[in-house]
């Protein structure tokens, strides 16, 4: 059975999102993974938040490039690095669609 991160992403605009995040069979800490996940979602919006227009694109953009790195510096092949990578991401994305979507009274 695949253990999975309860996690509740909620917008600016006030949309709430339940997400269940399924783990990788290796992680050693789902605590830590949650507090990193929101740490890295802080900074995003604090660097969106700046005043400078910012498209949807561009924040992706980064967020790729940050995750490209941070998988060239796991010690593995190169191949077994990308392969995690997507499939770490191929799993959240999943999750994140399956997510149950509403309203909070934050605006």
């Amino acid at each position: 059975m695949t253990t999975r991160l309860p996690y509740t992403a909620v917008t600016s605009g006030g949309d709430a999102y339940e997400i269940r995040f399924p783990l990788h069979p290796e992680t050693g800490s789902p605590e830590r993974v949650s507090d990193l996940l929101t740490a890295a979602l802080g900074a995003v919006s604090k660097g969106v938040e700046t005043g400078t227009p910012v498209s949807d694109g561009d924040v992706l953009q980064a967020l790729s490039m940050a995750l490209a790195i941070r998988a060239r510096l796991v010690e593995v092949a190169p191949g077994a690095g990308l392969r995690l990578m997507h499939e770490l991401i191929d799993s959240a994305y999943a999750a994140a669609l399956e997510a149950r979507q509403y309203r909070t009274g934050r605006a």
